[in-house]
C-alpha cells in the first residue's frame, strides 16, 4: 500500500504537477505518475486547487486545523493533570472511574476547541494516571428510525444515586426526541411520582408542542396494571391504578406506546448512560447535596449534549438533527391550542361523589361544590398549589392551597 502523498512528495512538487497539468502542458497519464494517484484521485486533487486557487487560500496536503488536536498546550495539560489527579486521589465512589469522554467533553467547554477521547486517554497512560483498558460495553438493541421530530418522544426514569454524598438514591425523569436524540424534558426528584411525570410532561408540551405519540415502559405510573391471585383481582400502582399520565397525554391527541423490555427503549437507556457517567461524579466533585444545585449541573450537561455530542449513528448534533429536520418538512409536531386548560390536564384527577349538602371529602376535608348533589364530580389536584372541582369540564370550584 503506497504511502500518503504528503508522506511520499514535497508540497511544492505536488502543487507544480498539478498547476501544469491544469495548464495542459502535461498529460492525465504523466501527471498520475508524477505523483503516483490514480486518474480519479488526480482529479479530486486537481478540483481541490483550483478551489482553493479562486478562494485565494494557501494549497496543502493535509489539513490538520480541522481535526481535534492531538498535542496539548500548557494550560490543557495542566487542565488534565489537574482532573486526572483528583480521579486517582478522591476518597468518593469515583476514585479510579475513568470517563475519558466526558473528560473530552469537560476540555471541550473550557478551551473551546475539541479533543478526541483516545489523546486524553493516551495522556494518561503515558503519565501513569491509568493502568488498564476499557471493557466494551454490550450495545443496546437499535430500533428503527422514526421519519421526524416529534413522531416519538422517549420517555421514562432512572433510579440512581445522583448525589453521592447523600448516600441515596434518586429519580431522573428525562424525555428524548427519538429522531433528533434530543432531550427535550426532564425533571430530578426525590422520588417519582404521576406528578412529577405530569410537571415534566406539561414543560415539555410547552417548550416543544404537541409529538405524535410518548414511548413508555410498562411501569404502574404510564398503566393500568393488574395482579390477579388466587380467589382477587387487584389494582398495583400510584394513584390506585388511575393512569394519570396516559389520560393526560391521550386528551391531548398524543398517543401512548408501552415498550416491553428495557432493550426496546435502547435510545433512553443509552441516555441514562451517558448522564450516569456524568451527574454523580460533578455532584460528588463540587459537593452538592441539594437537588435543585445538581439540577444546575444536570442543565449544562443537556445543553452540551444537545448542541455539541455529535451522535455515533447519525454524524449530527441533536440540535442539529432536529433543526434540520424541521426545516426539511419531516417535524410532526403541532401546535397547542391557547384554549386548552394545562392545569385542568396535567392535574391529577379523582372521581367524589358529591353528598346531600353539595359537599365533597378530599384530603381528610370537606369542601364546598355548591350543587350537583349525589352526581359525580372530578377532582382536579395540584399538590401544594389548588384544587378544582370539574363537572363534564366545566369548572364549579377552585381552592388554593
Amino acid at each position: 500500500m503506497k504511502k500518503q502523498i504528503h508522506k511520499r512528495l514535497p508540497k511544492d512538487f505536488v502543487k507544480d504537477v498539478i498547476r501544469t497539468f491544469c495548464q495542459e502542458k502535461i498529460s492525465r497519464e504523466q501527471a498520475s505518475e508524477f505523483l503516483g494517484l490514480s486518474k480519479a484521485q488526480l482529479y479530486r486533487w486537481r478540483e481541490k486547487y483550483l478551489v482553493l486557487r479562486k478562494e485565494g487560500k494557501e494549497f496543502k496536503l493535509y489539513n490538520r486545523e480541522a481535526k481535534p488536536t492531538r498535542s496539548f498546550d500548557p494550560d490543557v495539560e495542566k487542565f488534565f493533570h489537574e482532573e486526572l489527579y483528583y480521579i486517582t486521589r478522591c476518597e468518593g465512589r469515583f476514585k479510579n472511574k475513568f470517563n475519558f469522554s466526558f473528560l473530552a467533553e469537560q476540555a471541550e467547554k473550557k478551551f473551546a476547541r475539541p479533543f478526541l477521547r483516545n489523546s486524553i486517554r493516551r495522556f494518561a497512560l503515558r503519565h501513569d494516571y491509568y493502568h488498564q483498558d476499557p471493557k466494551e460495553k454490550k450495545k443496546v438493541r437499535i430500533r428503527f428510525e422514526t421519519p421526524g421530530p416529534g413522531f416519538l418522544f422517549q420517555h421514562d426514569t432512572s433510579h440512581h444515586i445522583w448525589l453521592p454524598l447523600t448516600n441515596s438514591f434518586s429519580d431522573l425523569i428525562l424525555t428524548k426526541d427519538d429522531y433528533s436524540r434530543k432531550v427535550v424534558g426532564r425533571k430530578l426528584v426525590e422520588k417519582e411520582t404521576s406528578f412529577f411525570h405530569l410537571l415534566a410532561a406539561r414543560k415539555t408540551v410547552e417548550d416543544y408542542t404537541l409529538p405524535l405519540a410518548y414511548y413508555v415502559d410498562e411501569h404502574s405510573i404510564f398503566r393500568f396494571v393488574k395482579h390477579k391471585g388466587i380467589h382477587v383481582t387487584y389494582t398495583v400502582g400510584e394513584d390506585e391504578g388511575k393512569i394519570q399520565f396516559k389520560r393526560a397525554l391521550e386528551s391531548l391527541g398524543i398517543g401512548v406506546i408501552y415498550a416491553h423490555s428495557p432493550e426496546a427503549k435502547g435510545k433512553i437507556e443509552k441516555q441514562f448512560d451517558y448522564f450516569q457517567r456524568r451527574l454523580p461524579f460533578l455532584c460528588e466533585k463540587h459537593k452538592v447535596v441539594k437537588i435543585s444545585e445538581a439540577e444546575k449541573i444536570l442543565d449544562e450537561l443537556i445543553s452540551f449534549y444537545n448542541e455539541k455530542h455529535v451522535h455515533e449513528e447519525t454524524h449530527e448534533t441533536p440540535n442539529e438533527r432536529y433543526k434540520k429536520g424541521i426545516r426539511e418538512g419531516k417535524g410532526r409536531l403541532r401546535p397547542l391550542s391557547e384554549e386548552i386548560d394545562l392545569d385542568y390536564v396535567f392535574s391529577i384527577h379523582y372521581q367524589r361523589k358529591v353528598k346531600k349538602d353539595a359537599t365533597i371529602s378530599f384530603g381528610g376535608e370537606r369542601w364546598k361544590v355548591g350543587k350537583f348533589p349525589k352526581d359525580t364530580v372530578t377532582v382536579c389536584f395540584i399538590p401544594k398549589k389548588k384544587i378544582m372541582i370539574f363537572k363534564d369540564k366545566q369548572k364549579l370550584r377552585e381552592y388554593h392551597l
